[in-house]
Protein backbone atom coordinates (compact mmCIF):
# COMPACT_ATOMS: atom_id res chain seq x y z
CA UNK A 1 0.00 0.00 0.00
CA UNK A 2 2.79 2.39 0.93
CA UNK A 3 4.08 2.52 -2.80
CA UNK A 4 0.34 3.52 -3.60
CA UNK A 5 -0.57 5.30 -1.32
CA UNK A 6 1.85 8.05 -1.19
CA UNK A 7 0.41 9.27 -4.43
CA UNK A 8 -3.05 9.44 -3.40
CA UNK A 9 -4.73 12.71 -2.96
CA UNK A 10 -6.11 13.70 0.27
CA UNK A 11 -9.63 13.49 -1.07
CA UNK A 12 -8.81 9.89 -2.45
CA UNK A 13 -7.55 9.01 0.88
CA UNK A 14 -10.64 9.83 2.39
CA UNK A 15 -12.82 8.68 0.07
CA UNK A 16 -11.21 5.25 -0.27
CA UNK A 17 -11.10 4.96 4.16
CA UNK A 18 -14.92 6.27 3.98
CA UNK A 19 -16.22 3.29 1.50
CA UNK A 20 -13.65 0.83 3.22
CA UNK A 21 -14.55 1.32 6.75
CA UNK A 22 -18.47 0.58 5.90
CA UNK A 23 -17.35 -3.07 4.45
CA UNK A 24 -18.64 -5.45 6.85
CA UNK A 25 -16.13 -8.05 8.45
CA UNK A 26 -16.15 -11.54 6.76
CA UNK A 27 -14.94 -14.88 7.36
CA UNK A 28 -11.69 -15.31 5.36
CA UNK A 29 -9.82 -18.44 4.79
CA UNK A 30 -6.86 -19.47 7.35
CA UNK A 31 -4.11 -19.80 4.70
CA UNK A 32 -0.78 -21.73 6.33
CA UNK A 33 0.18 -23.31 9.49
CA UNK A 34 -3.10 -22.93 11.55
CA UNK A 35 -1.10 -24.14 15.09
CA UNK A 36 0.77 -20.79 14.89
CA UNK A 37 -2.37 -18.95 15.52
CA UNK A 38 -2.25 -19.50 19.85
CA UNK A 39 1.68 -18.89 19.58
CA UNK A 40 0.95 -15.36 17.58
CA UNK A 41 -1.91 -14.69 19.82
CA UNK A 42 0.33 -14.30 22.87
CA UNK A 43 3.30 -12.16 21.28
CA UNK A 44 0.44 -10.27 19.96
CA UNK A 45 -1.53 -9.61 24.08
CA UNK A 46 1.91 -10.07 25.75
CA UNK A 47 4.87 -9.25 23.11
CA UNK A 48 8.40 -10.76 23.58
CA UNK A 49 9.33 -9.73 26.92
CA UNK A 50 12.71 -11.48 27.02
CA UNK A 51 13.43 -8.66 23.93
CA UNK A 52 11.79 -5.92 25.22
CA UNK A 53 9.22 -6.39 22.25
CA UNK A 54 6.00 -4.15 23.04
CA UNK A 55 2.61 -5.93 22.81
CA UNK A 56 1.06 -5.36 18.99
CA UNK A 57 -1.94 -4.16 20.93
CA UNK A 58 -0.55 -1.43 22.82
CA UNK A 59 -0.63 0.28 19.61
CA UNK A 60 -2.78 -1.41 17.12
CA UNK A 61 -5.85 -2.09 19.96
CA UNK A 62 -6.76 -5.24 21.16
CA UNK A 63 -8.59 -6.82 18.28
CA UNK A 64 -6.41 -5.43 15.95
CA UNK A 65 -8.76 -3.10 14.37
CA UNK A 66 -6.49 0.00 14.76
CA UNK A 67 -7.03 3.90 15.36
CA UNK A 68 -5.95 7.17 13.72
CA UNK A 69 -2.54 6.48 14.44
CA UNK A 70 -1.91 2.64 13.58
CA UNK A 71 -3.57 0.93 11.48
CA UNK A 72 -5.80 -2.15 11.33
CA UNK A 73 -3.91 -5.35 11.19
CA UNK A 74 -6.62 -7.65 11.86
CA UNK A 75 -7.37 -9.81 9.20
CA UNK A 76 -4.34 -8.63 6.71
CA UNK A 77 -3.33 -11.78 4.94
CA UNK A 78 -0.15 -13.03 6.44
CA UNK A 79 2.36 -12.93 3.86
CA UNK A 80 1.70 -9.23 3.46
CA UNK A 81 2.10 -8.80 7.49
CA UNK A 82 5.85 -11.44 6.84
CA UNK A 83 6.74 -8.85 4.26
CA UNK A 84 6.33 -5.33 6.16
CA UNK A 85 7.28 -6.46 9.32
CA UNK A 86 10.85 -7.49 7.12
CA UNK A 87 10.89 -4.59 5.89
CA UNK A 88 10.58 -2.58 8.63
CA UNK A 89 13.23 -4.87 10.23
CA UNK A 90 15.68 -4.76 7.33
CA UNK A 91 15.13 -1.48 5.46
CA UNK A 92 14.78 1.84 5.97
CA UNK A 93 12.04 2.26 3.08
CA UNK A 94 9.47 3.09 5.97
CA UNK A 95 10.47 6.21 6.97
CA UNK A 96 7.30 6.90 8.83
CA UNK A 97 7.89 3.51 10.66
CA UNK A 98 10.28 4.36 13.10
CA UNK A 99 8.09 2.84 16.04
CA UNK A 100 7.96 -0.47 13.92
CA UNK A 101 11.31 -0.98 12.99
CA UNK A 102 12.52 -1.00 16.84
CA UNK A 103 9.59 -3.09 17.62
CA UNK A 104 10.75 -5.30 14.22
CA UNK A 105 14.29 -5.37 15.12
CA UNK A 106 14.00 -7.94 18.27
CA UNK A 107 11.26 -10.34 16.22
CA UNK A 108 12.75 -13.54 14.89
CA UNK A 109 11.15 -15.47 11.83
CA UNK A 110 9.23 -17.48 13.75
CA UNK A 111 7.81 -14.78 15.86
CA UNK A 112 7.58 -12.90 12.74
CA UNK A 113 5.31 -16.05 10.80
CA UNK A 114 3.37 -16.46 14.47
CA UNK A 115 1.97 -13.07 14.64
CA UNK A 116 1.17 -13.16 10.99
CA UNK A 117 -1.05 -16.09 11.10
CA UNK A 118 -3.21 -15.13 14.42
CA UNK A 119 -3.27 -11.37 12.39
CA UNK A 120 -4.65 -13.20 9.77
CA UNK A 121 -7.03 -15.39 11.93
CA UNK A 122 -8.23 -12.53 13.83
CA UNK A 123 -11.62 -11.38 12.38
CA UNK A 124 -12.64 -15.06 12.09
CA UNK A 125 -12.14 -15.14 15.83
CA UNK A 126 -14.28 -11.82 16.29
CA UNK A 127 -16.88 -12.48 14.30
CA UNK A 128 -16.89 -16.01 15.73
CA UNK A 129 -17.23 -14.46 19.28
CA UNK A 130 -20.11 -12.15 18.34
CA UNK A 131 -22.42 -14.75 16.42
CA UNK A 132 -22.11 -16.42 19.81
CA UNK A 133 -23.00 -13.92 21.46
CA UNK A 134 -26.09 -13.51 19.37
CA UNK A 135 -26.59 -16.80 19.46
CA UNK A 136 -26.71 -17.04 23.06
CA UNK A 137 -28.93 -13.66 23.06
CA UNK A 138 -31.41 -15.34 20.77
CA UNK A 139 -31.71 -18.12 22.62
CA UNK A 140 -32.32 -16.33 26.01
CA UNK A 141 -35.32 -14.51 24.67
CA UNK A 142 -36.58 -17.21 23.18
CA UNK A 143 -36.54 -19.15 26.47
CA UNK A 144 -37.80 -16.02 28.22
CA UNK A 145 -40.80 -15.58 25.47
CA UNK A 146 -42.12 -19.12 25.70
CA UNK A 147 -41.14 -19.52 29.79
CA UNK A 148 -39.35 -22.69 28.90
CA UNK A 149 -36.91 -21.20 32.00
CA UNK A 150 -39.14 -21.25 33.88
CA UNK A 151 -39.41 -23.55 37.43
Amino acid sequence: MWGLGRSLTDEQITGLAGYYSKQPLTRIPIEGDTSRIPLGKVIFGSGVPTKNVSACHACHGEAGKGNDTFPRMAGQHADYIIKQLNVFQRTNERPEGAVMKTVAHELTEENIKNVAAYLQALPNIYLRRRMSVALRQEHSCHLFETGANAG
